[in-house]
């Protein structure tokens, strides 16, 4: 079994204590770095780092311990009633106080803030493919045997006989999946294949 752990680190600063703004990264791994310490921090490690915080310090132990429980906690309960899936999606959601109150430090956080919201009313820096080049460059079949695998967009597997899509790049999704991703980005979720933006 898969696991989609998104974690959203939120900033708080003396200039913005009730509207702290966010970092999210997401990462996928098997179920067995869940059940290991060791195996999760591995896992983790560089995209905490990534987001600030650090991965030795005893507040991220902690974090690691809480994601570990819940987590296990929540794939236990969804398999103790009977629904088997591929993919089980969990959140963490980790939030961070000002560290030093030295003015300097105060601004360099609001300009963060400030450059984190328009960064994120920007669509996150993504740009979206045009919808002519969906259109044109999206081949749409239907799956035969032979050529099953897994959308890795829902993760959920293209069986024989389903409506797919392939991308210029040859890699299969789901038609709804990938068009609803186009939407968003303009990018192969898999080989970073570009699609026209304009």
């Amino acid at each position: 079994m898969e696991i989609v752990l998104t974690i959203s680190v939120g900033y708080c600063s003396n200039f913005t204590p009730t509207h702290p703004f966010f970092s999210q990264r997401t990462l996928c791994f098997r179920l067995t770095h869940l059940q290991h310490r060791g195996m999760l921090r591995q896992v983790l490690a560089p995209t905490l780092a990534e987001l600030g915080i650090n991965p030795s310090s005893t507040a991220c132990q902690r974090v690691l311990q809480e994601i570990m429980e819940r987590g296990l906690r929540f794939v236990n309960g969804t398999l103790s009633r009977g629904y088997h899936c591929k993919a089980l999606h969990l959140q963490s959601v980790i939030l961070v106080g000002p560290r030093t109150t030295n003015q300097e430090s105060l601004m360099t956080t609001a300009a963060l803030a400030i450059s984190e919201s328009e960064f994120e009313s920007n669509n996150y820096g993504m740009v979206a493919a045009t919808e002519s080049s969906v259109k044109e460059m999206l081949k749409r079949f239907k799956v035969k045997d032979g050529e099953q695998q897994d959308c890795m967009v829902c993760l959920e597997e293209l069986g024989v006989g389903f409506e797919a899509s392939r991308m210029p790049c040859s890699h299969i999704f789901h038609g709804d999946c990938i068009g609803k991703w186009l939407l968003q980005s303009h990018y192969c979720p898999i080989c970073r294949f570009e699609m026209p933006t304009h």
